[in-house]
């Protein structure tokens, strides 16, 4: 089963970014775009983890939440990895000055470490993946509208993170809480 670490949005904030969404869905171009309620922070992708490997992750990720404490980012401005002439995901970024979210991917890569897992290679980039390109052809209209969007600034709070497995169904994935813990 597929896993990964991540906070979640609130339900406010779920609609919200559905409506900003609403906009893209009638444009021509095959887009992905990700279900609001599936709409999450990946602090860390594990991938195919097994049954048996559930309660040392379970402790790794709590160890890193452990005394590391609540905080607040702001949802703002639009972009696309990796560029807009060639887009392969369409996102909103997050600020956060202090590099909180920053520093708990790093813990929850560093725990995670000894269990097997592959330490991230990329720098951890913040923000909510809004929508995969799935082809590249009539991306036009998509990548114009995208560029003059706007979304937030939108506060978040973060006290909680959570353990999650990824069920790949043709309609899309479904996600399940494993766990949950609080920061």
């Amino acid at each position: 089963m597929r896993r990964f670490v991540a906070a979640r949005i609130t339900t406010e904030i779920q609609n919200q970014v559905g409506d900003f969404l609403e906009q893209f869905h009638k444009l021509p171009g095959r887009v992905k775009w990700v279900e609001p309620h599936n709409i999450h922070i990946t602090l860390k992708f594990l991938g195919e983890a097994e049954i048996n490997e559930l309660d040392g992750i379970k402790k790794a990720v709590a160890s890193s939440a452990s005394g590391f404490g609540a905080f607040e980012v702001s949802l703002q401005q639009c972009g696309v990895f990796p560029n807009m002439r060639a887009p392969r995901v369409f996102w909103i970024g997050i600020n956060d000055p202090q590099k909180r979210l920053t520093s708990l991917a790093a813990k929850i890569d560093s725990n995670m470490t000894p269990l097997g897992f592959d330490s991230e290679k990329r720098a951890f980039s913040p923000h909510l993946t809004l929508g995969r390109v799935k082809e590249e052809d009539r991306l036009e209209m998509v990548k114009a509208a995208f560029g003059r969007a706007n979304f937030g600034p939108m506060p978040l709070q973060v006290d909680e993170i959570h353990l999650i497995e990824s069920q790949l169904r043709s309609s899309g994935p479904v996600y399940r809480d494993v766990a949950g813990f609080r920061l």
